[in-house]
C-alpha cells in the first residue's frame, strides 16, 4: 500500500502533504509523514506515549498535534515508528505514538525537525476526504 503522504522541499525547510478520509486519518498520515522525516528504518514499538491535544481550530489542531509529536521525541529521546489517532474532532484529538529510545547504531536520523509552522499551512475538506500541507522548520 502506498503511503498517504508525500514530502516536498521548501526553501531550506521541508514539508509534507497528507490525505485521509476523515480528520483522524489525515492527522495519522501527517504524523507518519513527519516520522519519516525524523528517522529512517525500523522502529520497534517498545514504548507508547499518549497524546491528547485540544485547539481553537482544525488548522491549529494539525499544527499543535504535530508539535506535540516533535516535543515528545525531543523530551523523551525517542523515535516513533507508528501512530494511532483513536479519535479526532475538529478541535481535539486523542491517540498513541509507538516507538523506542534513540539507538544511533540502529536508527538513521534524517532531519532534526524543530517545529511545525503555519507558513503555507493548508487543511481542506473535499468530497473525497481531507488534504493537509505542513511545512516544518529544520
Amino acid at each position: 500500500m502506498e503511503p498517504a503522504y508525500r514530502e516536498f522541499e521548501h526553501s531550506g525547510d521541508i514539508g509534507i502533504e497528507a490525505w485521509g478520509q476523515d480528520n483522524a486519518r489525515v492527522l495519522e498520515n501527517a504524523t507518519r509523514g513527519l516520522l519519516s522525516l525524523m528517522v529512517r528504518g525500523e522502529v520497534e514499538g517498545k514504548v507508547e506515549r499518549k497524546l491528547e491535544v485540544s485547539s481553537a481550530s482544525p488548522e491549529d489542531l494539525l499544527v499543535d498535534w504535530l508539535s506535540e509529536v516533535i516535543a515528545s521525541a525531543s523530551m523523551h529521546g525517542e523515535v516513533y515508528g507508528d501512530v494511532e489517532v483513536e479519535r479526532a474532532t475538529a478541535h481535539a484529538a486523542w491517540g498513541l505514538l509507538r516507538g523506542e529510545p534513540v539507538a544511533p547504531e540502529r536508527h538513521e536520523l534524517r532531519f532534526e525537525v524543530k517545529a511545525a509552522t503555519y507558513h503555507g499551512l493548508l487543511l481542506e475538506e473535499s468530497g473525497s476526504g481531507f488534504h493537509a500541507r505542513v511545512i516544518f522548520d529544520l
